[in-house]
């Protein structure tokens, strides 16, 4: 058999190398940055709902997040020790010990839209995992390829399965850096204003086996998430960032102010 060059061989040694000095250093470094930015900032925490709702049965939840706030969920979720799913591979191991570091009580590795043949499994794991546990558990829902703002099945079913409601939850914050990335994927910096937000609970209907009623709520779950979304813009911003609407569904329309307010009580 033929060797690869050596220069090859050298890069993949560089690269083994890089990827063994980050699985050590980059949990430690987000930890700080992301411990700063919450110290120097104020934070506008919404998230009651959620944690009234965990101290009566089922005791457990399904909580829903766009993949554009992945940067902050890990610090903003610690409290909770939540349950969730990272991906496989090199970023993914980097991601699971940033989590493990944040108190997050179960992180399991799967696939994502790319990898069909590992997602199934992995998302029956959950399920499994959920139906004997207690607290939230943490999905974005849009990961890990998009497209931004959608919302996939994989969260529904695992509400519908549990038998446990979803809660729908947004991050923004006023000072930030917008990543060129699919999602957008939001860095907040800091002395900044963050605002958590969360909304529910969302219960699945009782016929939810059913593939049409599911997927009318998941339907319903995704408007309530994108009208969350356009009301932390609001609350913020004091207006939504064309930029980031156009990544909205095409059929999405702006909700009026009193539905709005309707929607988020």
């Amino acid at each position: 058999m033929e060797k690869q060059p050596l220069w090859k061989r050298c890069k993949r040694w560089r690269n083994r190398l890089l990827l063994s000095i980050g699985k050590y250093t980059l949990p430690y470094v987000y930890l700080a940055y992301i411990r700063f930015v919450w110290w120097t900032s104020k934070v506008t925490d919404e998230m009651d709902v959620l944690r009234e709702d965990l101290q009566q049965p089922p005791y457990k939840s399904v909580n829903v997040l766009w993949h554009q706030d992945v940067f902050c969920v890990a610090w903003a979720f610690h409290d909770f020790r939540p349950h969730t799913i990272a991906s496989v591979g090199d970023a993914g191991e980097i991601i699971a010990r940033i989590l493990k570091l944040c108190h997050f009580s179960t992180v399991l590795r799967g696939g994502s839209s790319k990898g069909k043949k590992r997602q199934t499994p992995v998302l029956d794991d959950m399920v499994e995992h959920m139906k004997t546990s207690h607290g939230v558990c943490g999905i974005t829902v849009d990961g890990s390829y998009g497209p931004a703002y959608r919302l996939k099945h994989g969260a529904v079913v695992i509400a519908r399965e549990c038998g446990c409601p979803i809660f729908t939850t947004r991050i923004w914050c006023k000072r930030r850096i917008l990543l060129p990335t699919w999602d957008r994927t939001m860095i907040p910096l800091p002395f900044n204003h963050l605002l958590l937000t969360t909304r529910g609970p969302f219960y699945p209907p009782q016929d939810a086996d059913k593939p049409e009623v599911l997927e009318q709520f998941r339907q319903s779950v995704e408007q309530r998430m994108l009208d969350t979304t356009y009301h932390s813009f609001l609350a913020i911003d004091k207006k939504a960032p064309q930029d980031l609407l156009k990544l909205f569904p095409p059929e999405w329309t702006p909700p009026a102010t009193s539905a709005l307010k309707e929607n988020q009580e």
